[in-house]
């Protein structure tokens, strides 16, 4: 896992400290250009960019990927959800959970 934002190194490191830290890495996309390349960009000038998911196996293949404007959070229990689906080794039916049966 990998959290990136167009954030300064410097914000990325007090946002982590304000919520007592974080397990994973913390990517400053200050120049945007990862944002521009998952298009995600929306304000070039402003430097703004929508709040995304990406999905990315071993691979490199995109399995997932979800773009929610600034003022919708994510989910993070359905986010773990789908990294579990995508790795369940089938098709999931609606509203599937970890643990059930999936269509091979």
């Amino acid at each position: 896992m990998l959290g990136a934002n167009t954030d300064s190194l410097p914000t990325h490191e007090a946002w982590a400290k304000s919520i007592g830290g974080v397990d994973f890495p913390l990517l400053s996309d200050y120049n945007k250009e990862l944002a521009r390349k998952y298009q995600v960009l929306t304000d070039e000038a402003g430097g703004i960019a929508l709040r995304g998911v990406f999905i990315i196996d071993p691979n490199g293949i995109l399995q997932y990927a979800s773009v929610n404007n600034l003022a919708v959070g994510r989910n993070v229990k359905e986010i773990l959800r789908l990294l579990a689906a995508c790795q369940a080794g089938g098709a999931c039916p609606v509203n599937w959970e970890e643990g059930q049966e999936v269509f091979k």
